[in-house]
């Protein structure tokens, strides 16, 4: 089994990594979701970037002893540079258009993330408690 904290290490490098794919992937090879959604795209930048917020508060939560402040400010931090650094290379060499609502979404997805991490960990807290309580119960009958 995989130590907690390697697997989310690798959480957070594998999320960037589908984040980096699916940013350098031609924008014709994207298939059309046929969804009537007004600028899609930012929704996806800002979503992609909402969930790697998160994941990243999380490992930084777990383990380091920051305050819960400046891992707010790494995570928006490394949401605007790798945000930044992805629509460069979309511009320079993806064939892509580099955009800076993009990155605004990015950055928006980010600060969202981490307005929202202690819900979410409070939610996720919730479930495995029930769920290890749940397999006890099973076990002890």
């Amino acid at each position: 089994m995989i130590p907690r904290k390697y697997s989310l290490l690798w959480r957070n490098i594998i999320w960037a990594g589908v984040i980096f794919f699916l940013c350098a992937i031609p924008s014709d090879s994207i298939p059309d979701p046929k969804l009537n959604i007004p600028h899609l795209d930012k929704v996806v930048h800002f979503g992609m970037f909402f969930i790697m917020s998160i994941f990243l508060c999380s490992e930084l939560r777990y383990q380091t002893r920051l305050s819960l402040r400046k891992i707010y400010l790494i995570a928006i931090g490394f949401s605007f540079i790798y945000g930044g650094l992805i629509e460069v290379l979309q511009f320079k060499y993806f064939n892509r258009g580099g955009d800076w609502w993009d990155l605004f979404a990015d950055v928006l997805g980010g600060v969202a993330g981490c307005l929202l991490y202690p819900t979410a960990k409070k939610q996720k807290d919730k479930l495995v408690d029930y769920l290890y309580k749940k397999l006890k119960s099973r076990k002890e009958v």
